[in-house]
């Protein structure tokens, strides 16, 4: 009991921490939702094993929990193009650039590492880019529009107050009129104080009404990754056991407002090693599913089924380098909650089956994703 209350307390204050600094911006405050690092679902520590297609326009730390023991299960996550290019307060040269480099710009990378009970550790990177969406909120004028407006009239005041000092600051007015232009300044200090109040409350109502109506838009993604299986014989040692490729690409589909289909083709290639030269065995996967989530953008609960087939049971049979937990069939069952803005907490039960449906295992699942803004 004193492990759980520790965990919940820790979730709670890792909340709290990325909740300080919400900002509501439209380019900052878009995603339909927090999806999962695609790092953690090549090392299948998923909530759901059928990773739900999107994008994110801010870096991202997910922490994964499969026991109450806090282990360090850390990924990161970023889309550097549309950081270094488009993460503007302008978002006029993303709205007008070509459909390519739109696409080009949810490219994402992430990087994860966990460590199993056996402390052996895994290691895993993954690039992934969005090639559909039924809906791009940066590129939607209407969605955009009270932004263009705040931005006119937000230079419009600047441009005032710049020209009041400079008739403050004139050697050869009055005491008179120098009260005058203060009172002038302050007062239109107010305005532009009050109109981005106002702007970040329009703007905070406006993302929640389209993320409600929109949460389970469209998406396709295709992703590549590679992972690395480690021992630790020493403290200050690692040894490379195993490693793999993999190629995947994900999929969903909307169905009127409450209902979202997901599906995954997953490809596999993997080596173990007895040292960095020599490979021991390999062998291939292939991993077909689908699912179905329910609910909102706030709250949604899904289930799903993964079926996976490959000849390479004989290297997933070392436990300590089971690098995509291999079954025959897998189904998942739980939940996304999305705490804020800024915070996403999944959570899952998964059971594992033989081909002839005999019950193997049973695997809980919590992952919290924190956007950094």
């Amino acid at each position: 009991m004193k492990k759980l209350c520790t965990l919940l307390l820790l979730l709670g204050l890792l909340g709290n921490i990325c909740a300080q600094n919400e900002t509501p911006t439209l380019a900052r405050a878009s995603e339909f939702t927090i999806p999962v690092s695609p790092a953690f679902d090549l090392l299948a520590v998923n909530p759901s094993q059928i990773l739900r297609p999107n994008n994110i326009r801010e870096f991202k730390v997910d922490w994964s929990f499969r026991s109450w023991r806090l282990k360090p299960n850390l990924a990161i996550q970023a889309q550097p193009i549309w950081e270094i290019f488009y993460n503007r307060a302008d978002l006029r040269p993303y709205q007008r650039t070509s459909s390519f480099l739109k696409t080009l710009s949810t490219l994402d990378f992430s990087a994860g590492t966990i460590e199993d009970d056996a402390q052996n550790r895994r290691v895993a990177m993954a690039a992934k880019i969005n090639l559909y969406r039924e809906r791009d909120p940066m590129s939607d004028i209407e969605v955009f529009a009270v932004d263009t407006t705040f931005n006119r009239l937000q230079q419009e005041r600047m441009k005032l107050l710049v020209d009041l000092q400079l008739k403050r600051n004139r050697a050869e007015i009055s005491m008179r009129d120098r009260l005058r232009y203060e009172q002038q300044m302050d007062s239109i200090q107010q305005e532009y104080n009050n109109l981005d109040k106002l702007q970040k409350d329009n703007i905070q109502n406006l993302v929640v009404r389209y993320l409600r109506s929109n949460w389970n838009a469209s998406h396709v993604d295709v992703a590549f990754g590679r992972i690395f299986s480690y021992v630790n014989p020493k403290v200050d040692s690692l040894v490379l056991r195993g490693q793999a490729t993999a190629f995947w690409v994900s999929a969903s589909k909307g169905i009127g407002r409450k209902a979202l289909v997901t599906g995954l083709f997953k490809y596999i290639m993997q080596e173990r090693r007895n040292d960095l030269s020599t490979i021991n065995a390999s062998g291939n996967i292939v991993s077909m599913g689908m699912g179905l989530r329910y609910g909102g953008s706030k709250f949604n609960f899904f289930a799903d089924v993964l079926y996976s087939q490959g000849n390479a049971q004989f290297v997933l049979s070392d436990p300590g380098l089971n690098l995509t937990q291999l079954s025959a069939m897998s189904i998942s069952y739980g939940g996304d909650w999305r705490l804020s803005r800024n915070v996403m907490l999944s959570y899952g039960v998964r059971t594992d089956y033989t081909k002839q449906m005999q019950f193997k295992n049973i695997i809980p699942v919590a992952n919290l994703a924190c956007m950094m803004r």
